[in-house]
């Protein structure tokens, strides 16, 4: 099967909206990765919102984010594709699955995203999508940030769209339907470091509502009393990052990765919980969920 002149050699992942898939550019003779809407969805705002993501990605150059090389518009279906770098590695979701990250990796993996949004807020750029499945992890140990297509520039943003994205990330501001802003991407890296560092996420539920109200109102219970080998500074950061009212986060990307840079250097006294202590995090951070 071929889109344009690039041949489709197997499918790598499928989402709602679209799937990616490895292929192969014969022209410069690399292999790279194609981003399909799906047919049925090639008009409309799902659409739009597809070739937004062409236009914000083309947009930046940075290590962290991911590269687009070229888009084009498959001629039997009119349904547009993205050609993008290809990344060997796999999502932080995927890695989250077994457990927490050790300390160390964590805070350098979430230092790398805050410098990718750095790069975007420069050009006022919110990403609005921020969850360990939008967050590649190289063969390297290095981030690639993707899914831009709920990205849109701040100045525009008037807090009157519709509810997208996952829930756990949502910032108090987007579920309230007030405008958003670059401190709300620095709310939704808050819920993935804190996810990266416990296993769990800080606004866990059982439904759409409890996941707002915790969102909105409950104060996490802090990493160290979850895990007592990290530093203590790790929770100042968090609170920086999670607090309720935008005024009191950090008020650009790039003073989070200051903040993060130094503690990636540093060690935990237990980089990785044995499994009996992944097992006792996890249900220290349950039962304080309940209670919330």
């Amino acid at each position: 099967m071929q889109v344009g002149r690039y041949q489709i050699l197997e499918t790598l992942g499928t989402g709602a909206h679209s799937r990616v898939v490895r292929g192969f550019d014969p022209l410069i003779d690399r292999p790279v990765a194609i981003k399909l809407l799906s047919p049925e969805l090639a008009r409309g705002e799902a659409r739009s919102r597809f070739l937004r993501e062409a236009r914000v990605v083309g947009k930046l150059s940075h290590p962290f984010v991911i590269t687009l090389h070229d888009m084009g518009i498959e001629e039997s279906t009119s349904t547009p594709y993205l050609v993008m770098e290809l990344v060997e590695g796999q999502s932080l979701e995927k890695i989250l699955t077994t457990g927490s990250v050790p300390f160390p990796t964590a805070c350098n993996w979430a230092a790398q995203v805050a410098a990718a949004l750095h790069a975007a807020h420069k050009r006022s750029i919110i990403h609005g999508d921020i969850k360990p499945a939008n967050i590649l992890i190289t063969t390297e140990s290095r981030t690639k940030l993707t899914d831009f297509g709920m990205a849109r520039l701040a100045s525009h943003d008037t807090g009157d769209t519709s509810l997208l994205g996952t829930p756990a990330y949502w910032c108090p501001e987007q579920i309230m339907g007030r405008p958003q802003d670059l401190r709300s991407d620095i709310f939704s890296l808050g819920v993935v470091l804190y996810e990266m560092l416990t296993g769990i996420s800080p606004f866990a539920g059982e439904s759409l509502q409890k996941v707002c109200n915790h969102v909105l109102s409950s104060i996490p219970l802090p990493v160290t009393r979850l895990n007592p080998s990290i530093p203590t500074a790790v929770d100042d950061v968090l609170s920086a990052c999670l607090a309720k009212d935008p005024k009191q986060r950090f008020q650009a990307a790039d003073v989070l990765a200051e903040k993060l840079y130094p503690l990636a250097r540093r060690k935990a006294a237990e980089q990785t919980p044995a499994p009996a202590a992944e097992q006792s995090l996890r249900n220290r951070a349950a039962r304080f969920l309940r209670s919330a």
